[in-house]
């Protein structure tokens, strides 16, 4: 491969993977698990229990199926941090929303007298959604970032007593992925990575209820290792194009292992308080590696710490018919400024979300969820893109649960 064609594809695929960092592990999009920040693994009511603690699947009889439509919006603003930039700042991404889903079906059931129950799951579960603007100053860094991970779960619980529920079940990811960045000191020149794969890891859950006003749930999954294959794509003068050839393109992608602790108390019969901790293992993503199909091979040092999420939430039986919910957050993420790229705008955060539900009947709800997270402002150090970064996101479901039949268990 001629050094011109190295050079180029080494720029696109120094692009690091956003699946890993806390910053882009998306949060349960269904609208109560929203509401209440993701701090309800101790009590899931419904079919999502497939997806955030299967456990819970043991403790709902009946068919259940639980559905969320949800709204994400991120923006990330650039300021120059050196003279010779700061004519260009600041600038920041363009408007681009995405909608995550979650879809979840359970159907619990009696087994050697005692309840069990089987469930399926889908959401998304990370990714990256950055779009600068084309002609921005870092475009020789990344332009557009597109990428999308989907979970789909296969799970089932068994309570191996009246207060402990087991649980657990395969997890597949797929992940998919574009990105476009400049080819510098080209104006109009691109280069595009288009890839997509996936891989299996597993889920155990336990939830235990010791009181009947209190419950303590457990989660953990374990990574998922992917093989993302794909093709590589120049957009160059003439004149480069012999040396810029299109070609094909790999790397591995290893979405971390997540641990959920969490606790659910009801001091009072309609007031719920709930709090979650929530460790992921982002030691994983060291480097990331590349290569291309004609023997290039691209190493690109990350160095992330652990992740670490503190969660709360409160549920408020307000009405027979009316839930309010709210919830909060402070995520300690393991972003190392020294490799800070404007390709994943990371660093930790504080959430503050509310919703509320609506009974239409026992079987029957309805809820809705806003979800705002505002990021530490960051400067990257080292040997990254100089600036200062602020970024902020929302997010917003709506959903319906619906179990018919069966009424709310303890």
């Amino acid at each position: 491969m001629k050094t011109t064609t190295r050079l180029a594809l080494a720029a696109l695929l120094l692009v690091p993977a956003l699946a890993r960092p806390s910053g882009y592990d998306l949060p349960n999009m269904g609208a109560r698990d929203l509401a209440l920040a993701g701090s309800a693994v101790a009590d899931q009511v419904d079919a999502a229990a497939a997806i955030a603690n299967p456990a819970a699947l043991a403790r709902q009889p009946g068919f259940g199926l639980s559905i969320s439509a949800g709204y994400l919006d991120l923006e990330s603003t650039w300021t120059a941090t050196t003279p010779a930039l700061a004519p260009y700042s600041p600038e920041t991404t363009d408007y681009h929303p995405t909608p995550p889903p979650v879809l979840a079906a359970s159907y619990g059931f009696d087994l050697l007298g005692r309840r069990a129950g089987v469930g399926l799951g889908f959401n998304v579960i990370g990714g990256g959604n950055m779009y600068w603007p084309e002609d921005w100053a870092g475009r020789g860094e990344i332009i557009t970032v597109d990428r999308k991970l989907y979970g789909a779960y296969l799970t089932a619980a068994y309570e191996v007593f009246p207060q402990l529920r087991l649980g657990g079940g395969l997890v597949y990811v797929y992940s998919t992925e574009y990105l476009k960045q400049g080819v510098q000191p080209y104006p109009d020149a691109y280069a595009e990575l288009d890839t997509s794969g996936g891989g299996i890891g597993f889920d155990v859950s336990a939830e235990w209820r010791p009181l009947a006003n209190l419950s303590l749930g457990v989660d953990f999954k374990y990574q998922v290792d992917l093989s993302l294959e794909g093709d590589g794509h120049f957009e160059v003068p003439p004149a480069l194009k012999p040396s810029l050839p299109d070609q094909g393109a790999t790397h591995d992608l290893t979405y971390p292992s997540i641990l959920h602790v969490g606790v659910a108390w009801r001091p009072t019969k309609p007031v719920q308080v709930l709090f979650d901790y929530t460790w992921a293992d982002y030691s994983v993503y060291v480097e990331d590696r590349f290569v291309g199909d004609a023997g290039f091979e691209a190493i690109v040092p990350r160095y992330y710490d652990d992740g670490h999420t503190f969660r709360v939430g409160v549920e408020w039986d307000a009405t027979p018919k009316l839930i309010v919910r709210a919830g909060g957050l402070r995520d300690l993420s393991g972003v190392n400024t020294d490799y800070y790229s404007p390709t994943l705008p990371d660093s930790d955060s504080w959430v503050a979300s509310g919703g509320i539900g609506w009974r239409f009947t026992p079987t029957l709800t309805a809820n809705a969820a806003l979800y705002l997270a505002w990021r530490d402002e960051i400067t990257s150090t080292g040997d990254a893109f100089p600036g200062t970064y602020s970024t902020n996101a929302m997010l917003a479901s709506i959903g319906i649960s619906w179990r018919p039949g069966a009424a709310r268990t303890p």
